[in-house]
């Protein structure tokens, strides 16, 4: 309880931190963590059906619309406002450390249902096999991608879709280590879900979203 309060605390500090202080944070962050190895190869038969896309909206038009949505971290809400707009589901669930900085339309939108605190303890209650699209989008570090991955995995419907945003590998000043790469690589390869689409961005800090079989 004691750890899972810091890390609350740390998250919530992080997240109320000026710009300038978020790279001195991720610059200390570099100098204490190794370089990662590098992440499995996802198998060509899991890649087979991706469809390549111009970026994370286009995304949106081709996911199933009308059903139960999850993003886990919302931040500003202005990827949530999209989902709204476009998949237009029937209940989007936010889960977040905080709401102070997301927008009020979003907030106000009767189809929302917040849950703040922290992501797992949250995709750990939900039902099973109870989300169309689970949107992973929270702490980016390796070990937190790991556990919402597989805290997630399980409550999405046979056929639906779990999301990474910034599916990234980054290991340079001003960023720190960016663990998502390594994670979702290791969860496809692990569980077999193929690859349905692969997001473009001009960052570089890509989507990619893996289908659960049916």
């Amino acid at each position: 309880m004691a750890n899972e309060s810091f890390y609350r605390l740390e998250l919530t500090l992080r997240r109320a931190l000026p710009e300038s202080a978020k790279k001195l944070w991720r610059l200390g962050r570099l100098a204490a963590q190794p370089v990662p190895p590098s992440a499995p190869r996802i198998p060509q038969a899991q890649l087979e059906g991706c469809q390549l896309l111009t970026d994370r909206i286009e995304m949106l038009r081709r996911l199933p619309q009308g059903g139960i949505v999850a993003e886990i971290g919302t931040y500003q809400g202005d990827f949530a406002r999209a989902i709204l707009d476009i998949m237009a589901p029937s209940r989007l669930h936010l889960a977040d450390i905080t709401f102070s900085l997301c927008r009020a339309d979003v907030l106000a939108d009767p189809r929302v249902e917040r849950h703040e605190g922290l992501s797992v303890p949250f995709l750990q209650a939900c039902a099973d096999a109870s989300f169309d699209m689970i949107y992973i989008d929270a702490d980016h570090g390796y070990a937190a991608v790991v556990a919402d991955a597989a805290a997630a995995a399980p409550k999405v419907k046979p056929g639906g879709y779990l999301v990474f945003n910034d599916f990234a590998r980054i290991i340079r000043p001003g960023f720190g280590v960016l663990g998502v790469h390594q994670a979702v690589c290791e969860f496809a390869a692990s569980s077999g879900w193929p690859v349905a689409f692969f997001c473009l961005e001009g960052e570089a800090l890509y989507d990619i979203a893996l289908r659960r079989p049916e």
